[in-house]
């Protein structure tokens, strides 16, 4: 029995039409998360962001451009 399936997405490209990119900090240990939001401003966390790596894969795997990423606190 498999706890943990590797190399799976989570979540497929159609459900995530008409959600919009965003980066989630926390002001107390500086952590981020990478992820989307839909309308209803709902957030939903698909990665940790380490460093800047970790950013630009983001970007490379969802194809989404820095600018478009909107910062949350």
């Amino acid at each position: 029995m498999k706890l943990f399936r590797r190399g799976q997405e989570s979540r497929s490209e159609q459900s995530r039409e008409g959600m919009r990119p965003a980066v989630k900090s926390s002001i107390c240990t500086g952590e981020r998360v990478a992820g989307f939001l839909d309308a209803g401003g709902r957030f939903q966390d698909v990665m940790l962001i380490e460093g800047e790596e970790d950013l630009a894969l983001f970007c490379r795997r969802y194809g989404v451009r820095k600018e478009e990423i909107r910062q949350i606190y």
